[in-house]
């Protein structure tokens, strides 16, 4: 597929989201996500709608590299229902469309546009399903996100394991909760409250000494014991 023709694809997804923008509801969209992103104004289930139709009009048969240049493309959208529309289509990405590379743009979608909607869909999604696919490449990933300056990074090693149930690697999950527990960004403790707090619907017992064992306090604490 031509650069020219994912242009003209994503062009067509715009003129369907300017068909329906509402500007009150994009404003009050802006401001719940302290001013950071405009918006349309679309809400969820009318996105939904009109993307389910747009990703019909994507062919199936697409390279790697066109898969990704279609991420990229609405990732430096303006409009934040753009970055929705990206992730809920990586995260239709099953095993097959998945390649050991894909560490640097995963990389870079986390690092840009950043903030909480964004980043933790694609990590407890497409992340989490890419380190099970990939161990080697997923350890490595994590080894080497766990020391970037980038908290939205730091946070997505936290959280990639959300939807693995009682098949979490606990000995990797303490060892960044002991690594981050000092960081006091709001993000960072939310998430090693979080991890815990998923992880204890599976093994309340261990979470419960572990939480005792680090001393963990405040919102993370808070958190991590809200289902023990």
């Amino acid at each position: 597929m031509e650069q020219q023709q994912i242009l003209t694809l994503i062009n067509e997804l715009e003129q369907a989201f300017n068909s329906h923008a509402h500007t009150e509801n994009g404003l009050a969209m802006s401001k719940y996500m302290k001013g950071r992103f405009p918006f349309f104004g679309i809400n969820a289930p009318k996105r939904k709608e009109l993307q389910r139709i747009w990703f019909q009009s994507i062919p199936k048969d697409l390279s790697n590299n066109n898969r990704w240049t279609i991420i990229e493309e609405l990732w430096t959208k303006e409009e934040r229902e753009f970055h929705h529309v990206a992730f809920d289509y990586l995260n239709s990405w099953n095993k097959k469309y998945m390649e050991p590379t894909d560490t640097a743009k995963l990389k870079w979608l986390i690092s840009n546009n950043s903030w909480w909607d964004t980043v933790d869909s694609i990590a407890s999604n497409y992340l989490g399903k890419f380190c099970l696919a990939f161990p080697e490449e997923g350890a490595e990933l994590v080894k080497e996100w766990r020391n970037e300056d980038n908290f939205w990074l730091n946070r997505s090693c936290l959280i990639f394991q959300l939807k693995y149930g009682n098949n979490v690697n606990f000995e990797l999950l303490k060892s960044l909760i002991i690594q981050f527990q000092p960081n006091k960004e709001f993000f960072i403790q939310k998430a090693i409250g979080w991890s815990l707090r998923q992880y204890s619907k599976f093994n309340p017992k261990a979470v419960d000494v572990f939480v005792k064992e680090i001393d963990l306090q405040g919102l993370a604490k808070r958190e991590a014991t809200k289902y023990i």
